[in-house]
């Protein structure tokens, strides 16, 4: 059985400083979200970690990372290493991967060759997921890593199987980010993380989100319709995007891996 989720957010406290389980020596912060802090650690070998905190009621969701990581192995998704129970709470041992988030890797105007080449590495790390049953279900800039031009997906715990129902509806995910099904209550396929992938290639080719208005308020309407079309592409690049930013799931490309197969770029 997929792990489940729980409420919790993290409170004050700290790793930094402290030995782990006698081995892992806690450095710095490395980020902290609206659930989870990540800390640098070392090994007495030193080889760099990141360790992930949860708060203690949210258990369900330390497991459900480490039961999807578990089940990956793709060199553009970070891997989950082993599951830690700390007294300050729920931990992953992850893979330290260095860089920096997309968002600002894309603000030191990379090339347009190297930014479809990410891109690219973010639908074969999808591809991946999907070929293995399972969605993301929280495809964002901030969920992506660039070093060296090479790219990492992370964060699995809003993740598991395509499809998956729940005893309740949650909206899952970051909101600007979801699929028009997903606005709406309906379970996460592939083609949710397609559409994310969609805005998200949007935004790399105009820097705007296809849905945010002047004053960059994203519209969170389920009927908002297409997105505004991007001057200068080509016939062949417009239509890939159309698709991947479909309204309707059964127009979109069904998996990465199709959609991979008809990248123009």
């Amino acid at each position: 059985m997929v792990p489940g989720f729980s409420e919790g957010i993290v409170g004050a406290v700290s790793l930094v400083g402290k030995t782990l389980s006698g081995r892992y020596r806690v450095v710095r912060p490395l980020a902290r979200g609206a659930l989870a802090r990540v800390y640098l650690a070392f090994d007495p070998f030193g080889t760099p970690y990141a360790l992930k905190l949860f708060p203690p009621k949210a258990r369900p969701r330390r497991d459900r990372e480490l039961w999807v990581g578990r089940r990956l192995a793709h060199p553009n998704l970070n891997p989950v290493l082993e599951a830690l129970d700390l007294e300050e709470g729920p931990a992953l041992l992850l893979a330290y991967a260095p860089g920096e988030e997309l968002g600002r890797w894309m603000g030191k105007s990379p090339a347009f060759s190297q930014a479809m080449r990410v891109f690219h590495q973010l639908l074969l790390a999808l591809a991946h997921m999907h070929e293995k049953g399972l969605v993301h279900r929280d495809v964002k800039p901030e969920n992506i890593l660039v070093n060296a031009g090479e790219a990492r997906l992370l964060d699995f715990d809003l993740s598991g199987p395509a499809q998956e129902r729940f005893q309740k509806p949650l909206l899952l995910g970051t909101p600007a980010y979801l699929a028009p099904e997903l606005l709406r209550g309906l379970p996460s396929g592939p083609e949710a993380d397609v559409y994310a992938a969609g805005i998200i290639l949007y935004w790399m080719l105009t820097g705007e989100h296809p849905f945010a208005d002047p004053s960059g308020q994203v519209s969170l309407d389920p009927d908002r319709g297409p997105h505004p079309p991007v001057a200068g592409l080509g016939e062949e690049a417009a239509l890939y995007l159309e698709r991947l930013l479909a309204p309707d799931p059964k127009a979109r490309f069904p998996t990465a891996q199709e959609a991979l197969k008809a990248f123009p770029f």
